[in-house]
């Protein structure tokens, strides 16, 4: 062996009994409370610079003790490298941001930022490719643990780019830190999440802070044309609020997210985490725009399907929609009113209430309600659109009366048949709808058909499910529509548009003739759930 092999083993042996282990056990993490989440509306391109927050430090670990203590006042190395297709932005002077940077206790650090007290060795750089930030300064004195809370390296605010792996297709950026002391050794290792991502609007519903009792009155007169706010037939009468319909809040706020270290949600970061004021915020070149679907909303055309700021629809400070068949639209530009909150500096929640009014006599359809929000910025070199977000809203519902059967035969049962028998008991027509759930657990077409007042009407299940009827029960009732065809037997829903209403059911066996009742096995509906999958 020459003399020269011998002294490279010579030295890699000392080298390796000065730093027992080679893994680091270093802690890299934000101090408590920062927020760290950015909104991926600002995400454009690659081009798009964030600041990250203040606060970043390296602490060494008790394992860490040993290689630390090879630290004696000398120079000590840094490579902060990102991840996830993250760069460091080369505009911002690599010198200027070292210097902010604190050495801390665990090397004599006060602590002091690198710029007035430890001496920066060199010029801090970043690589060719911009994923890297090297720089080297001589610490303070000797590296040593010490006491909870004491650190070795704080990283301020680092101002990124190249985002759009990581935070706009992703949802996070990371760092990881290597420290070399002077003889080239590393003695600490850690990685970090720096950055993270969500899209910048939260949506949500309150249907409990809208009308869940109020229906449809098919005893108003015109029937159907108000609303009985207790649900009661007939309780629209003279009654307080019978005008209108809320169908329930829809709130928009900035998103929120939990600040390192735990504890309340915060409003995610704008461009940048350390801004006086660093909510992500709603532009005001931006429209906001709601839409509410059914499935006829045209008995509210004219203004009278609005966006209301208090549940009794009366604040006169409102956005009225513009209905087209199954659907209301609302768009505004941000700076309206009803958007004060959300657009506010800091941000707030904005809730509105979406109300119906009767009017002019109009009949008013029940129907399942849903909601949906969007945001165009305009702004299409700064911002992303965001997804539109859903919300649920109260049905309109009619007050009624609504029966269920149990076990009914299909049409072509061969050896039973059903029957379903219904009567109105009023003085006025009762428009009825009938439908049903199949042993699949399919929702099947409906059936519809007018009693006249004080009238009564048979129909069996061969009519039912192919909508195949007698011409004199056509001409009586309009019997339209079918079931479809269904698997084994049918879970059926009646539907009357007004009380004293009864219906009963009836199963006939072909070939012995015998006749089961099966109006016992009526139920309250308690148990019914409307499926989304249809025949």
């Amino acid at each position: 062996m020459t003399k020269f092999n011998k002294s490279l083993l010579t030295a890699a042996v000392v080298g390796a009994l000065a730093l027992p282990g080679l893994a680091s056990a270093a802690d890299l993490s934000y101090v408590a409370g920062k927020q760290i989440s950015f909104a991926k509306d600002l995400i454009v391109n690659d081009g798009t610079t964030i600041y990250t927050a203040n606060g970043l430090r390296l602490t060494a670990e008790a394992a860490d003790a040993a290689r630390l203590g090879t630290v004696a006042g000398d120079d000590i190395t840094v490579k902060v490298t990102l991840t996830n297709g993250a760069k460091f932005d080369t505009t911002a002077d690599a010198p200027t941001l070292v210097a902010g940077f604190l050495e801390g206790v665990q090397t004599g650090g006060a602590p002091v930022a690198l710029g007035a007290g430890p001496t920066i060795v060199g010029t801090p750089y970043y690589s060719t490719s911009g994923q890297e930030l090297n720089f080297t300064y001589t610490a303070t004195g000797a590296g040593v643990v010490g006491a909870a809370g004491d650190f070795f390296l704080e990283l301020n605010s680092l101002q990124i780019t190249s985002l759009v792996q990581g935070l706009f297709t992703g949802n996070s950026v990371g760092a990881e830190i290597t420290v070399q002391n002077s003889s080239g050794q590393q003695i600490l290792a850690s990685s970090a999440t720096i950055a993270t991502s969500k899209w910048g609007l939260a949506v949500s519903d309150d249907t409990s802070l809208g009308d869940a009792n109020k229906t449809i009155d098919v005893a108003a007169t015109p029937r159907k044309s108000l609303f009985s706010p207790t649900g009661a037939v007939g309780g629209s009468a003279g009654a307080a609020g019978n005008g209108y319909f809320n169908a329930g809040a829809l709130i928009v706020d900035i998103a929120t997210a939990v600040p390192v270290g735990g504890g309340a949600e915060t409003y995610i970061n704008n461009y940048s985490a350390v801004a006086a004021s660093p909510q992500y915020n709603i532009v005001a070149t931006a429209d906001i725009t709601v839409t509410v679907t059914g499935s006829d909303l045209d008995a509210f055309d004219g203004g009278n399907v609005w966006l209301d700021q208090v549940a009794t629809c009366d604040s006169g400070v409102d956005l009225a929609g513009t209905v087209s068949g199954a659907d209301a639209t609302f768009t505004s530009d941000a700076s309206d009113p009803l958007w004060a909150s959300v657009t506010g500096a800091p941000p707030g929640p904005s809730t509105v209430f979406v109300c119906f009014g009767a009017h002019d006599d109009v009949e008013i359809n029940a129907q399942d309600l849903s909601g949906s929000v969007s945001v165009d910025y305009k702004l299409p070199t700064q911002r992303v659109n965001p997804p539109a977000a859903s919300f649920a809203l109260l049905p309109l519902r009619l007050n009624g009366t609504t029966l269920y059967f149990q076990n009914v035969n299909p049409g072509d049962n061969p050896t039973a048949q059903s029957f379903l028998r219904l009567s109105n008991h009023n003085t006025q027509i009762c428009p009825v709808t009938i439908d049903a759930k199949d042993d699949k657990g399919r929702l099947s077409g409906e059936v519809n058909l007018t009693l006249k007042p004080h009238a009564s009407a048979q129909l069996n299940t061969t009519f039912l499910d192919t909508g195949s009827f007698p011409a004199g029960l056509v001409t009586e009732t309009g019997a339209a529509g079918a079931f479809g065809d269904g698997a084994g037997k049918w879970y059926v829903r009646v539907t009357a548009e007004c009380t004293n209403f009864t219906a009963s059911a009836l199963n006939r066996n072909n070939d012995s003739g015998t006749v089961t009742d099966l109006t016992p096995e009526k139920g309250n509906g308690a148990q019914w759930s409307t499926p989304t999958d249809r025949l």
